[in-house]
C-alpha cells in the first residue's frame, strides 16, 4: 500500500558536466554535497535553536535526490549568485585544487523548482 505524503521532498544537486570525474569520485563529491547541506542547513540552525523547514518530510518521504548536469559556467553563475552548497574539490586525487564539482540546490518540492532546473538531464 502506498503512503500518501503531504509534500513530495527532493534534493537537488547539480553535478559540473564539463569536468572528467571517475563514478567513484563523482559519489563523494555528492556526499560531500548531502553532508555539508545537512551540517550547514539542518544540524548548524537547530544547535542555534532555529526551525529547519522540511527536513522531517523529506526524511520520511524516500529522501529522494535528483542529481542532474549542470554546465561549470552555471554553476560558477550560481555560486556568486545564490546561497546554495558550493563543493569544491580539495585535489588530493583526480581533480585539480579548487575545481568546482557541485552545487546542492536544497531540498525542494517539483512546484518550487525553477524552472531552468527542470530543463536540465539527470547524470547517469
Amino acid at each position: 500500500m502506498e503512503t500518501i505524503h503531504s509534500n513530495d521532498y527532493r534534493m537537488y544537486i547539480l553535478v559540473n558536466q564539463d569536468i572528467k570525474i571517475s563514478k567513484g569520485k563523482l559519489a563523494g563529491q555528492v556526499g560531500h554535497a548531502v553532508m555539508s547541506y545537512l551540517y550547514n542547513r539542518i544540524i548548524q540552525p537547530l544547535q542555534e535553536g532555529k526551525e529547519c523547514e522540511n527536513i522531517t518530510d523529506y526524511m520520511n518521504n524516500d529522501q529522494k535526490k535528483i542529481i542532474l548536469k549542470c554546465p561549470q559556467t552555471k554553476l560558477e553563475e550560481l555560486e556568486t549568485e545564490t546561497d546554495w552548497i558550493v563543493i569544491r574539490d580539495l585535489g588530493y586525487t583526480q581533480l585539480e585544487p579548487n575545481t568546482l564539482t557541485c552545487i546542492n540546490c536544497g531540498i525542494l518540492t517539483k512546484e518550487d523548482v525553477p524552472d531552468w532546473i527542470k530543463e536540465l538531464k539527470l547524470y547517469n
